[in-house]
């Protein structure tokens, strides 16, 4: 478990290990060496800052992928764009990591100039860049935090709320009042996560990863089992809460790694696998079904 830190690596303070990639395709005139810097400064911001009170060994330090695309430059100052959010923990007994979280931000809009400092503040909003740094850097601690224990999470996903509140109140930038498409909105997301009638979503995904994940190195036939019970758990939970964020964020988290992880599958676990995908991410059905026609381990 995260608080748990083993003998191995140094303690150190700070939990991320990000990577920033900024991208501007098709975006004319636009200053390289200003995007060159943003990324320097967004990257020694998530890497130097610490967002929480535990102690994390140099080895221990969550792995996350913040990847920017530009989109549109109102002005030389004003930067539109998305922002995916993706935040990889390592598997038990295995060189396999997998992704807690996967999230694409529609409303990434900044602004940002050569003299900006990135500066963190738990209590007072500073601009909407730190807003969201800080607002997904919980995120990722309490996705990361709930899957080594039942709503692990829970701390971190209100210090997450107490980031929303303080931009919703002082800002006038998308992403942090209700509304819009509710599948790929920051706010939804995390009242989400916060809701209480959701709270089965944060078990199942704590036995995701520490009773399937973690033991399929040592029974994989048992591991899918158990993965197994959680989509079908999944499904019911799908259907009780038809308007949940949270199938669709963990359908984008996890469709790719299950497909995987049932490929050298049973025929009937393959079966079952589809069944199930069949009902939680019906647009990709047809990706699922060609296991089917897959030979069996």
């Amino acid at each position: 478990m995260r608080w748990l830190i083993g003998c191995a690596g140094w303690l150190i303070a700070q939990e991320l290990l990000p990577i920033v990639n900024i991208q501007a395709p098709g975006i004319q005139g636009i200053d390289r060496t200003i995007l060159q810097q943003l990324q320097r400064d967004i990257t020694q911001y998530l890497s130097t800052t610490r967002f929480s009170e535990d102690q994390f060994a140099s080895n221990e330090r969550i792995k996350c992928l913040f990847t920017i695309v530009i989109t549109a430059l109102p002005n030389p100052t004003r930067f539109e764009g998305t922002l995916q959010v993706q935040a990889i923990r390592p598997v038990y007994g295995s060189t396999y990591e997998t992704l807690t979280f996967n999230f694409n931000d529609p409303d990434f809009k900044i602004n940002y100039n050569a003299t900006s400092t990135l500066q963190f503040s738990e209590n007072t909003y500073v601009d909407n860049l730190t807003s969201l740094l800080n607002f997904y850097a919980y995120l990722i601690l309490g996705m990361d935090y709930d899957s080594f224990g039942p709503e692990a999470g829970l701390p971190f996903f209100q210090k997450a709320q107490q980031v929303m509140n303080l931009a919703a109140a002082n800002s006038a930038e998308p992403g942090w009042q209700p509304g819009g498409n509710f599948l790929r909105s920051r706010y939804w997301i995390l009242e989400n996560l916060l809701n209480s009638s959701y709270a089965s979503f944060h078990r199942l995904f704590y036995r995701y990863h520490r009773e399937g994940l973690d033991k399929f190195h040592k029974d994989p036939v048992a591991a899918r089992e158990v993965l197994l019970q959680v989509l079908a758990e999944m499904v019911r939970f799908s259907q009780e809460n038809p308007n949940s964020a949270l199938v669709r964020l963990f359908v984008d988290t996890k469709g790719t790694e299950l497909m995987q992880a049932f490929r050298k599958s049973t025929p009937e676990q393959k079966q079952r696998f589809v069944a199930a995908m069949k009902l939680l991410d019906p647009n990709n059905l047809s990706v699922y079904e060609n296991l089917l026609q897959e030979e069996g381990p």
